[in-house]
């Protein structure tokens, strides 16, 4: 933390001693002058800078389950254990930990943004959630000079419990998320870097959901403040630190060699104490594991996962095709507080991407990438203005956590095929006046599927499952000469599950995002507002339920996740570079109901949030 607090020292005081002015001396800064690439973008050289957001469109949603399109299921709070709803393949093909629960509040090398800025750029966003629901993020990037950019963001998540809080500062959540990167050009040789260092401190009191007194009563999950839960003393912390380094060095007009370096760690803990029996005889501990084969009186659970990984290749433009061609080299090791699985391992990939541009009307590109010991990855995707198009076919490594484990209350070994999976993913985008269609369909075929069972036992289904989704958006405006007026937005897909495997897969058959507002500007057509409602809703079905002590989701068929609609209203400013929203959460909840984000996990009560975000240029 000190380094950070120096980091962040150090940054702020340069901004006041300079800025990048023009010609005439005087200030140009502003959301047009800053600007941002990815990595993906300078890897395979396309040229694409982009201004900072500043549009209020989907500014209330601000939450990850919420960014997502509420294609995750939660525990019901900020910063709790996430888990996708729509099954989709993990993007390596090498080994993994398999503990991913709470990876998605790190920041990960896609959310990096490489600035170009032509003065110091600060961003604030407060989320102020009911129930002390809270999400603050800071981020800062300034050029030192036109070659060279550096900046930092930091993300800070502190929650209550929602369920059965003994005061009004009863924390459930207190995570910390920082990443500071760097960008620079040389300016007389073709050459430049880029890096980032990130970490995240993630800490949860897990409370093994609502605890109804009988069976019957479903209004028992539901009480909230009232609520009885599970876990009393549980706690998961998971930390990472990663550091990442990309360069190239043209070396013709067509040709450039680049590096990619990447070192990641991971940790995760689980930690438990014998406590006492609640006033229904229900003890906390005891009753909660199915068996105790360490400690009968606590739980300690650590796993460790770091990766090493080195990518060296030749990449260029020949006219309208880009090419990229590497070699890289992966080394793993896994291992857990009280047995080592032997998960130290060297993987050695090839691989290569090719994309060619027409016009920026067309686009057509492909992928591919081998692992020695027979695991790989082929992609290839077509887009433009009315179709995109995209197949992906991979073979990947079973996860560390599926093969070996021992702990208190669960002990595994099991030798594991790669899994198999085809996607194919295709979407047709037609505009209209006063309405747009976007229908999609998605076809997902797993052969060799992975899966925790309700015994919370890992296992591998002989047969094939196929995921067939079909749907897409519509949507309409009503809009005056101005352009202001009411849309109606509709996202809908209705899903099915094939073969063999398909018991083993659980997903609604019918999943639904509608949002309908009224956009315009207000105060002599100087604020843009957007007020309206955004619902979600989702037919029945059996949800996989949640093991804290394995951070791990399985099937379960005693609790159906019954079909809800659940609806927030919200209105969105923004005053030149503030903006504003204000959001009745889950308006139309009932009294003494609701809807489960898990089994046994009831999701969010009614509330009011207020978020702001600010940004300076100066």
């Amino acid at each position: 933390m000190r380094i950070y607090l120096y980091f962040i020292t150090v940054l702020i005081v340069s901004c006041l001693s300079a800025q990048i002015v023009d010609d005439s001396t005087k200030l140009v800064y502003g959301p047009e002058t800053t600007t941002f690439t990815s990595e993906f973008n300078l890897v395979n050289n396309i040229e694409s800078y982009q201004p900072v957001d500043t549009s209020i469109y989907l500014f209330e949603r601000q939450s990850y389950v919420d960014q997502t399109g509420r294609k995750f299921q939660s525990l019901g709070n900020f910063g709790t254990a996430l888990f996708p709803i729509f099954y989709t393949p993990q993007d390596q093909i090498g080994r993994t930990s398999g503990f991913n629960a709470y990876d998605r509040y790190a920041y990960q090398l896609s959310d990096v943004k490489y600035y170009d800025t032509k003065s110091p750029f600060i961003e604030l966003l407060v989320y102020l959630g009911g129930g002390n629901r809270n999400i603050v993020d800071i981020g800062f990037s300034r050029n030192v000079n036109e070659n060279w950019n550096l900046g930092f963001d930091i993300r800070k998540i502190t929650t209550n419990k929602q369920l059965a809080p003994e005061n009004q500062t009863d924390r459930q959540v207190i995570g910390s998320s920082f990443v500071g990167y760097t960008h620079y050009k040389h300016s007389s040789i073709p050459y430049q870097v880029l890096a980032n260092y990130s970490s995240m401190s993630h800490k949860v009191v897990e409370l093994g959901g609502a605890r109804p007194t009988s069976d019957s009563l479903r209004t028992d999950f539901f009480l909230f403040d009232n609520a009885l839960v599970r876990l009393d003393e549980a706690q998961a912390i998971v930390k990472t630190a990663r550091f990442h380094l990309y360069q190239d060095l043209q070396i013709a007009d067509q040709f450039q060699l680049y590096h990619t370096f990447d070192y990641r760690k991971e940790s995760n803990i689980y930690k438990d104490f014998a406590g006492g029996s609640t006033a229904d005889g229900y003890n906390t501990y005891n009753d909660f594991y199915d068996q105790f084969l360490i400690d009968t009186d606590s739980t300690q659970e650590r796993s460790v996962f770091t990766s090493v990984s080195n990518e060296a290749g030749l990449k260029g433009d020949l006219s309208s095709v880009f090419y990229r061609f590497y070699a890289r080299l992966r080394a793993v090791d896994f291992n857990y507080l009280l047995y080592d699985p032997g998960g130290k391992t060297v993987e050695k990939y090839l691989g290569g991407y090719v994309r060619f541009d027409w016009k920026d009307k067309f686009a057509v590109s492909g992928n591919a990438q081998f692992l020695v010991g027979g695991e790989y990855q082929l992609g290839g995707d077509i887009s433009s203005d009315l179709i995109n198009v995209s197949y992906t076919s991979k073979k990947y490594r079973v996860p560390f956590v599926y093969l070996n484990y021992f702990g208190n209350h669960h002990e595994w070994h099991n030798d594991f095929s790669s899994v198999f999976s085809n996607e194919l993913k295709g979407q047709l985008n037609l505009d209209f006046k006063h309405f747009d269609i976007r229908p999609k369909v998605k076809l997902a075929a797993y052969n060799n599927f992975i899966y925790f069972d309700q015994e919370i036992e890992p296992q591998q289904a002989s047969d094939g499952a196929l995921i067939s989704s079909l749907g897409g958006d519509f949507n309409l405006r009503f809009l005056n000469s101005k352009g202001e007026g009411w849309h109606l937005e509709n996202e809908v897909l209705v899903t099915n599950v094939s073969g063999g495997a398909s018991q083993f897969v659980r997903l609604p058959d019918v999943w639904y995002n509608g949002r309908y507002f009224w956009r315009g500007k207000w105060f002599d057509d100087l604020v843009p507002v957007e007020f309206g409602v955004d619902a979600h809703a989702r037919s029945a079905y059996y949800g996989n339920a949640y093991a804290p002590e394995i951070q791990q989701f399985y099937l379960q068929d005693e609790q159906e996740i019954f079909g809800y609609a659940a609806a927030n209203l919200f209105v969105n400013m923004k005053v030149d570079k503030f903006f504003f929203s204000l959001k009745w959460t889950h308006f139309n909840q009932p009294q003494d109901d609701g809807y489960f984000a898990t089994p046994n996990y009831p999701g969010q009560p009614k509330a009011i949030d207020l978020i702001i975000r600010w940004m300076f240029f100066d």
